[in-house]
């Protein structure tokens, strides 16, 4: 079972300004600020748009991803994110696709899990009221989905890992919108088949199953990973960190070290408490 990071992030914006000033040296001020220079030229309209910064442009997959990804279609959202990552390599966007990529890789694995600890229940369950063919059917889907699970944290880890070799304060700058997902309804939660074991659960109703943990645990992941179009570093490394928990813990550990070392100045953050207690189990196990 994947853990979920459902911490909160806030953030403190300070402002200052100037206070104190006679009405006659706000004007003094105001005078000496828009007054004109007579030994400076005035800038011609070509010298003003080159001194402006260059937006940088959104590469068309990444736009496609976004939108993809807030239509619930988490599938065609990595096709584009893909194709961000392979077609625009010199693009800062390479490196939003890639934190994007290792998330929703990341919600997959978690709707396939539950749904093997829902298939393996059940099944238990019962053992008495299968047919042939229905013992069959459970067979399949339980190597198929543990099979998908197996690929998708193959998949999870490189992007994840490429968040934690290029992380810098620049790029902790990255302007990063926020994505709503889609509110989707409990469908299919196979309470019934969890409860008795039969009848055995349909296509349709495991792919809705799937959909819905999949989806809502994104939903979930990004709304305490993405805060005011920042990325909080600290809650993604640690998410990282928990997921690989126990599959890889070499590289568990990376993650949750830089959990730590992002807030050295904030001794009583929860992820960092968290990530202490996780690592002092990965030692002494």
């Amino acid at each position: 079972m994947i853990k979920k990071v459902l911490l909160g992030a806030s953030f403190l914006l300070l402002f200052a300004g100037c206070a104190g000033q006679t009405k006659e040296q706000e004007e003094k001020t105001a005078a000496a600020t828009t007054a004109p220079n007579a030994e400076t030229k005035p800038s011609t309209a070509a010298e003003q748009q080159e001194a402006k910064p260059k937006e940088v442009e959104v590469p068309e997959p990444y736009s496609i991803a976004l939108k993809k990804i807030e239509a619930g279609d988490l599938d065609t959202a990595l096709t584009y994110l893909d194709f961000t990552i392979d077609d625009f390599k010199d693009s800062p966007y390479v490196y939003n696709a890639q934190l994007l990529k290792s998330i929703l890789y990341s919600s997959k694995i978690f709707g396939s899990s539950q749904l093997i600890d829902s298939l393996v229940t059940g099944s238990g369950k019962g053992t008495a009221l299968y047919q042939k063919e229905d013992r069959a059917k459970l067979k399949d889907l339980l190597k198929k989905h543990s099979k998908d699970v197996e690929e998708y944290q193959k998949s999870s880890i490189p992007p994840a890992q490429y968040i934690l070799a290029n992380f810098s304060a620049e790029k902790n700058a990255i302007i990063f919108k926020d994505i709503k997902l889609p509110k989707v309804p409990a469908v299919s939660d196979l309470n019934f088949f969890t409860s008795v074991g039969y009848p055995v659960p349909k296509d349709d109703e495991i792919a809705a199953f799937l959909n819905y943990f999949s989806l809502n645990h994104a939903a979930s992941v990004l709304e305490v990973i993405v805060k005011e179009e920042k990325i909080v570093y600290p809650n993604y490394f640690y998410y990282i960190g928990a997921l690989l928990y126990s599959e890889n813990n070499d590289l568990s550990r990376k993650f949750l070290e830089k959990t730590v070392e992002l807030t050295e100045d904030d001794k009583y953050n929860e992820v960092r408490i968290k990530a202490q207690k996780d690592i002092k189990k990965i030692t002494n196990s």
